[in-house]
């Protein structure tokens, strides 16, 4: 892995809450401002701009632009970087360092999880299946990671040819998150 894409593990403790999870997971889609972010992860904007500085500050995410508009300044974030790989520096953190990322990790599934059924109870009706998750334990062993790399890349190709003729889809066509990850353990 390049140098510049290996977190720290001071980076992945500012990682290890559920919260600032959510915030990078919706930030990997697209770029957002501090008033989106709350409204999607369901914060204050005060404690979702305090979540952004500590990303904006372990250097995970950036201002990508800023708009002007009379006095008022809105700035946009970004991930700094589009792969973070926990498992280079997973060994250097201590029991309950990985205990709280674990937790953070599931924390960030579950904010997930009440968003789509705050999305289904907004609905009269739920007309095709949802969703599901799944989960499988393998070895972890540097061939299995090599695997997995390539499922990944493959399967994120395959995505993006699901999204390349958008521009047919009427908008009010609701959208699904597909989120793919691996956790240690």
């Amino acid at each position: 892995m390049p140098e510049d894409l290996k977190p720290s593990v001071d980076q992945i403790k500012v990682l290890s809450n559920a919260s600032r999870l959510q915030i990078m997971a919706l930030l990997l889609e697209e770029e957002r401002t501090i008033s989106e972010l709350a409204e999607e992860i369901g914060l204050t904007p005060q404690t979702t701009h305090h979540h952004v500085h500590q990303l904006l500050d372990a250097g995970l995410i950036h201002v990508s632009k800023e708009e002007t508009r009379g006095n008022i300044v809105t700035r946009y974030y970004d991930v700094e970087e589009e792969v973070l790989d926990s498992s280079e520096v997973w060994d250097d953190l201590m029991l309950e360092e990985k205990k709280s990322y674990k937790i953070a990790a599931l924390g960030t599934i579950k904010g997930m999880v009440n968003r789509s059924i705050k999305n289904i109870q907004n609905r009269d009706q739920i007309d095709y299946e949802v969703g599901w998750v799944s989960f499988k334990k393998i070895p972890f062993t540097e061939e299995k990671k090599d695997e997995l790399d390539k499922i990944f890349q493959e399967t994120i190709e395959k995505l993006e040819g699901l999204t390349e003729d958008d521009e047919d889809i009427d908008e009010d066509v609701e959208e699904i998150t597909v989120m793919m990850s691996t956790l240690p353990g």
